[in-house]
């Protein structure tokens, strides 16, 4: 019965591997446009069981607490080893078997070292050491808190039941970790947290949690402010990938980045390709990090508790170089939303690119409201809320269905808002038909905001303000004729709740011939090619749209997520290196 419970969840990763194995013996992965590739082979075959297994063979550990004895020093299916060794050495192989539990009744930690090293794998010798389950039996881990410390580890085709949890080092001193990989795990009432100290003298770097999922942490339905996270990433922690992932069904964020104050501890950090919902408060979420990349995951359904509305992705306190690309959110009361950041002297730089957003549902009423209703407020539901920051970046996302398209509530911040389509809005606000497609409630267009190239739908509403006054323009032609605004469009609501679902499911609109938005964007190189690139140089830069479709980023990008008739991206699978023997693919 385990083993049944992995089929299928294994059989994408399965066919992946196996389709790509004719070609080359390394990852066939291809990384979320913006995600740079890691070192780590994180899709490697791991080594295959003894052929002869009925006495103990160096290196090859077989475990099973409720039957097992530590006589054994390595254990065999016939009589096994009871508990888990530790420290694990290099090329050590795991097989856990039954439901280990080391002797709690309930939740408890314990802290493994696991030494391996990066080197091929020889039994008992040198190499990775890798936990898995009894290929026989099955197994799981239960109730534990494992903690590991070391290096070069893969935790592999492996359940956590009954809250146990995974943690990758240790905010304590002197419990360093790196080159650690999480592949195709389910952990049910428990978590995964990656952790540093905090004082930067002993890290966690160079993690992948891969193809796994997480789900049922908390109840839900508390009433209470829990905050138990899916994927934790604290102080002390740079180069993680979360790649592949489902997070679902928490009471608390489905990802969180929290590192501390300090600006360097905690960076590097990219989640692409997840699929998150039905959790509470937000669905990816940083406090302080830099350098984070959130890209193409999909993001529902969050949920709203009385005391924090529901967010998709968002930040509060100090993100910096802060990049959501390519997401499609639905189902929440903010699609994008930085909330209050702190003093913290850097600068705080968000960009928000060729995102889709839509089914934004207003904030509560009655008691429950948060936030003011009145006619010139920019704290109401929106797909892109701004509260807080240094500089924005808006470019080439797809807001409809919401309350208000893009706000902010805040005179400090500088915005770019480019190339969005934005079209219907509900409103909520006092003495107003419909919402805001811009509101930007204290900043002055041409001195701390730009408006351009955007495709507004009908009953284009834009308020700004100047010198103290309200600026309100009810369409493109007054928009456009004020300094700090260009090259904008208005037109009808060419995409609906109605007909977005087909699109997402075909990767196209070309069938659609949207003609008002193709070549009709301004140039965004500047941030797209070669800020992200300066920041992130083994990347292409953000050259591809939400369907991976190459796009054209010179004086004719598209406006909006989409690229019309563009080239599905060409990619190289990444060899190791002294190969020099590329393949492309189409």
């Amino acid at each position: 019965m385990i083993k049944s419970m992995k089929t299928i969840r294994y059989m994408k990763y399965s066919f992946i591997v196996l389709l790509f194995s004719i070609v080359t013996n390394v990852s066939a992965y291809t990384m979320p446009v913006g995600i740079p590739n890691t070192t780590l082979d994180f899709q490697q075959e791991m080594p295959s069981r003894p052929s002869d297994w009925s006495i103990e063979q160096p290196g090859y550990y077989y475990i099973n607490y409720q039957i097992g004895s530590d006589k054994q020093t390595y254990g065999t299916p016939d009589a096994p080893r009871k508990s888990f060794p530790n420290p694990a050495s290099a090329g050590s192989y795991i097989e856990i078997s039954g439901e280990y539990t080391q002797g709690f009744k309930t939740h408890g930690d314990r802290v493994y070292a696991l030494n391996g090293t990066d080197a091929d794998w020889s039994a008992g010798i040198s190499g990775p050491v890798w936990v898995t389950e009894a290929k026989d039996t099955g197994g799981v881990i239960s109730k534990v808190g494992f903690i590991m410390m070391g290096a070069n580890v893969f935790i592999s085709d492996l359940d956590f039941i009954n809250g146990a949890k995974l943690q990758v080092g240790s905010p304590t001193e002197g419990r360093a970790v790196e080159n650690v990989v999480m592949r195709n795990l389910d952990i049910t009432g428990g978590n995964i947290a990656i952790s540093g100290y905090k004082g930067n003298t002993t890290r966690a770097e160079n993690v992948v949690i891969f193809n796994s999922e997480i789900h049922d942490l908390g109840d839900i339905d508390s009433l209470t402010d829990d905050d138990q996270t899916l994927i934790q990433i604290t102080a002390g922690v740079s180069n993680v990938w979360v790649l592949e992932n489902k997070l679902y069904n928490a009471n608390g964020t489905g990802l969180q980045v929290l590192g501390d104050k300090a600006r360097a501890t905690t960076s590097n950090i990219y989640a692409g390709n997840n699929e998150v919902y039905k959790v509470k408060q937000s669905g990816l979420w940083v406090k302080y990090g830099s350098n984070v990349v959130f890209s193409s995951n999909r993001v529902r359904d969050i949920i709203g508790p009385t005391w924090s509305p529901a967010k998709g992705i968002g930040a509060q306190y100090a993100p910096d170089n802060y990049w959501i690309i390519n997401n499609h959110i639905s189902g929440v009361e903010y699609g994008i939303r930085i909330a209050s950041t702190d003093t913290t002297t850097w600068d705080k730089k968000i960009y928000a690119i060729g995102n889709v957003i839509h089914n934004v549902r207003p904030l509560r009423g009655g008691a429950d409201t948060i936030g003011p209703i009145d006619s010139t407020s920019s704290w109401q539901s929106a797909a892109i809320h701004v509260a807080s920051g240094d500089e924005f970046y808006a470019y080439n996302n797809l807001i409809f269905d919401a309350p208000n398209g893009i706000t902010a509530s805040t005179q400090n911040i500088s915005m770019w808002i480019k190339n969005n389509i934005l079209l219907d809005v509900t409103g909520g606000h006092e003495n107003e038909p419909a919402g805001y497609h811009i509101m930007l409630e204290y900043l002055t267009l041409n001195e701390k905001a730009i408006i351009e190239n955007n495709y507004f739908g009908a009953g284009m509403y834009v308020y700004t303000k100047a010198s103290g006054l309200k600026l309100q323009d009810y369409s493109v032609t007054a928009l456009n004729a004020r300094a700090g605004a260009s090259g904008n469009a208005q037109g009808t609501n060419i995409i609906t709740q109605n007909n977005i679902s087909s699109i997402m499911d075909a990767t196209s609109i070309d069938d659609m011939d949207f003609k008002q938005l193709k070549d009709a964007g301004t140039n965004v190189n500047d941030i797209l090619i070669t800020r992200f690139k300066s920041l992130f140089p083994s990347t292409s830069g953000i050259n591809s749209d939400i369907f991976k479709k190459q796009r054209n980023l010179g004086n004719s990008i598209d406006i909006g997520p989409f690229e019309q008739y563009g080239v599905k991206q060409v990619f190289t699978i990444p060899v190791k290196p002294g190969e020099l023997t590329l393949f492309q693919l189409e």
